[in-house]
């Protein structure tokens, strides 16, 4: 579940003027099972039919794993443990079915660069924790050089799904304001502080984030980089 605005922990001693600026935990509105799946199914298809079009089994893979990491976020507003450890574990098997020891190799190595910056990303509050391991598993499958362009595209579709919650429900008046609040706080007392959305907004919804990754690993392996 990655949250639809940035949610950043917030000073000890915050600026007195924005008493009303505090964290908050989003959650994503939950749909039903049937409904979940179906988008799952819809979403693991099109990449398989990627996947046998050009000849790539890692993206086969991808196809597998973001079926279950769709499901759950849709359904749980989570991505859970298990399903990441063994994401990355097939990850492994896979490489070394392909490769050997070497493949192996490099998609430990694109797991570990794709952790690095998703850690960051989670804890200034962009990614929950289950996104931030998935998207080392997607690391793992894609390899090290894909890193980079896939969080160009799944970054970039979670800004246009975030943008496409907020206008549908008439909300992004708000979040500019609530942004420009922010920055005036920024700029005056040195302090990165969030306003906090109401609750019941689609800003504290947040988004299902495997949808940004299962689209960022379809964009990657078709278009490479932006």
């Amino acid at each position: 579940m990655m949250p639809a605005v940035i949610q950043n922990p917030v000073s000890r001693n915050p600026y007195a003027a924005v008493a009303d600026f505090s964290s908050t935990t989003c959650r994503t509105p939950r749909v039903s099972r049937s409904s979940s799946v179906l988008i799952a199914l819809l979403v693991s298809a099109s990449l398989l039919v990627a996947a046998y079009w050009m000849r790539l089994p890692p993206l086969a893979g991808a196809a597998f794993y973001l079926f279950f990491a769709v499901e759950y976020d849709l359904r749980t507003s989570r991505i859970p443990n298990w399903l990441n450890a063994s994401g990355l574990l097939g990850a492994l098997v896979l490489a070394f079915a392909l490769g050997g020891g070497a493949a192996v190799g490099g998609a430990g190595l694109g797991a570990v660069i794709a952790l690095l910056p998703a850690l960051l990303l989670y804890r200034v509050g962009l990614l929950g924790a289950g996104d931030a391991k998935g998207i080392a598993v997607l690391g793992s499958l894609h390899g090290p050089l894909a890193v980079p362009g896939l969080y160009i595209w799944m970054l970039l579709a979670g800004a246009l799904l975030s943008m496409g919650m907020l206008g549908v429900r008439g909300e992004l008046g708000a979040f500019f304001r609530r942004w420009g609040r922010t920055l005036k706080v920024l700029l005056r007392s040195r302090r990165f502080v969030h306003a906090r959305p109401e609750a019941g907004s689609a800003a504290a919804g947040g988004i299902p984030f495997a949808l940004c990754m299962a689209f960022g690993s379809f964009a990657q392996w078709f278009w490479g980089s932006p």
